[in-house]
């Protein structure tokens, strides 16, 4: 498996950690704009590929993953490591299980 499963409880023990880290929010643009998860960065996973430069910075950072209910996430988990991201973190259940 190219990435680790985070449940809700591991990500707001991370957010409220002073560790850096990127939130990623792979939903569609009109997704992320009615919720989100605060300090996140929204790019869609049908752009992912196309636009994976903006995440090099991020590259040998950890990476947390989310989509809605969490099967999205695991997609772009494996695109990213494809492309050689390595501490990648899927939010299990996505943002669904997270707000409630």
């Amino acid at each position: 498996m190219s990435y680790t499963n985070i449940d809700k409880f591991e990500l707001k023990e991370l957010l409220n950690s002073n560790e850096e880290f990127l939130l990623l929010d792979i939903r569609t643009k009109e997704e992320f704009h009615e919720n989100k998860i605060e300090g996140a960065i929204n790019i869609p996973l049908q752009e992912l590929l196309f636009n994976v430069d903006e995440l090099e910075e991020y590259r040998g950072s950890k990476i947390v993953v989310y989509c809605r209910s969490g099967h999205r996430s695991i997609t772009a988990c494996n695109i990213l490591s494809m492309e050689g991201f390595d501490e990648l973190y899927n939010l299990e259940k996505g943002i669904i299980d997270y707000v409630i």
